[in-house]
């Protein structure tokens, strides 16, 4: 195949051969990639959102009685926090090699479909099992989702624009917790409307936006970048020709065993597991019972709804500049440990500190750290992993491993703990830290590992992929 794009090559030396490396026109990317953030961005925007506001809604249906009228526990009430992520967890693999099969595009149509179907069967839920069962199957539906936008994103994207279009996704979910509390408290004006309580009335109202949205999804999301209109051939060569510049081919859909040994045998993706998993807990943490801690903090219903309002909204500003300053100087780790480190002096606050306005700031920078702290570990394992298959299995493992930072996040900040939830808050603080120190020591490996590669340039010949890795070096 013949590409007709803009770019020149121009000869470099290496430590042991010449190779080339293409040089793109960067009026022309520049109108590229803008194109495709018009397009394709606030479509998976409107989703991502969807997704994160049905995943949460559950706390704040809680304020309107879901456990007096479902006869729950504490412990029951945590339970079915935690249920949705053993079924994330499950089919989260099995999800995400559907999408690598099917049409990607319908595959994130049907997913949105779904869960907006089980989320409005939650309102006739009547006992403790049926909500568990709800959960459980929201969890299934909603497993493929995540990996599979940021599978998506790979059609269109290089290596090092992920980091800002992952954090502009992101920002959906701080949009989600930003409009949570005001929906639901709008919604709860429909208590006892229709014989239905408030909380019901959440999640059918919540539940078919999605649904619709599915729909819309279906005709207006593209598969792929040959199939657009509002792109000419040459845009279309372009983003080909790009892509296999970065080491990268998305078209690509051979499975390769050496790639798939190759990522069960890589540390780093074991130290990616272990961070996403360290902050990714107290994340969910957060999203899910924000709405308990306020009120166990003395809140009224109308106020810890309000309140929820401003830690989203700065996470969601964050967020954007974070990834930005990420992408523009090529550099992830010390972008990853800014947040990382507001977040674990956050939760310090929040254990030393019993003055209500400080527990509540102190709430908030939490919120904002963690979520800035999201897409810059995914853009980093993202550019560090190279092949389809090796990029697939390590995306499947490092999200579903860390996902189970759900299972545990379901079990803290319970009401028994208020008003100052310090057991729950010591443990975040530690996984944050957690994730502080192995994101250090996995930083100065890669140094070593770059080392290595311009001493001992990799040859396509040896991979059973046919993959050129020359000039290949790890994002640090």
């Amino acid at each position: 195949m013949e590409f007709n794009t803009n770019l020149k090559d121009i000869e470099v030396n290496n430590v042991e051969e010449k190779h080339h490396v293409r040089e793109f026109d960067p009026v022309a990317v520049s109108r590229l990639t803008r194109a495709i953030d018009r397009h394709i961005i606030p479509v998976i925007f409107v989703i991502y959102m969807l997704c994160y506001l049905d995943r949460v809604n559950i706390g704040f249906a809680r304020l309107y009685h879901l456990e007096k009228d479902l006869n729950l526990s504490l412990s029951e009430y945590a339970w079915t926090l935690s249920i949705f992520f053993a079924g994330y967890v499950l089919f989260e693999v099995p999800s995400n090699l559907i999408i690598k099969k099917a049409t990607p595009s319908r595959w994130i149509a049907i997913i949105l479909f779904t869960w907006g179907i089980i989320t409005v069967c939650l309102a006739a839920t009547t006992n403790f099992a049926g909500l568990m069962a709800g959960r459980f199957f929201l969890g299934v539906a909603e497993a493929g989702l995540f990996p599979g936008l940021v599978f998506y994103l790979s059609f269109w994207y290089t290596r090092k624009e992920q980091a800002f279009r992952l954090g502009m996704l992101h920002s959906a979910s701080c949009v989600a917790g930003i409009i949570a509390g005001p929906l639901s408290y709008g919604i709860g004006f429909l208590d006892g409307k229709g014989g239905l309580e408030g909380w019901q009335w959440i999640f059918i109202i919540e539940g078919l936006a999605p649904t619709v949205m599915g729909i819309i999804t279906w005709w207006v999301l593209p598969n792929t970048p040959s199939i657009v209109n509002w792109l000419s051939n040459e845009d279309k060569n372009l983003i080909v020709s790009r892509l296999e510049a970065d080491h990268t081919d998305s078209r690509a859909t051979k499975f390769y065993k050496s790639q798939f040994i190759e990522a069960l045998t890589d540390y780093k993706i074991y130290f990616y597991m272990l961070m996403y998993f360290g902050f990714l807990c107290p994340v969910y943490s957060l999203a899910q019972l924000l709405p308990t801690v306020l009120s166990g903090m003395g809140f009224n219903t109308r106020d810890t709804m309000l309140l929820t309002i401003p830690p989203y909204a700065i996470a969601a500003v964050s967020n954007i500049v974070v990834a930005k300053s990420s992408d523009y100087h090529k550099e992830r780790c010390f972008h990853l440990m800014v947040p990382l480190t507001l977040s674990a002096l956050s939760f310090l606050s929040l254990i030393l500190v019993k003055d209500l306005t400080s527990q509540y700031v102190a709430n908030l920078f939490a919120v904002v750290g963690n979520a800035s702290a999201t897409p810059i570990l995914l853009a980093w394992l993202n550019n560090n992993m190279v092949g389809v298959t090796k990029s697939g299995t390590a995306s499947a493992m490092v999200i579903c491993f860390a996902n189970l930072g759900g299972l545990v996040a379901g079990q803290l900040f319970s009401k028994s703990e208020a008003p100052y939830f310090v057991r729950s808050n010591i443990i975040c603080m530690c996984l944050v830290l957690m994730t502080l120190i192995l994101s250090i020591i996995l930083r100065f490996l890669l140094i070593r590992e770059n080392k290595k590669l311009l001493a001992n340039p990799p040859r396509r010949e040896d991979r059973e992929d046919n993959l050129d890795l020359t000039g290949f070096q790890y994002t640090l």
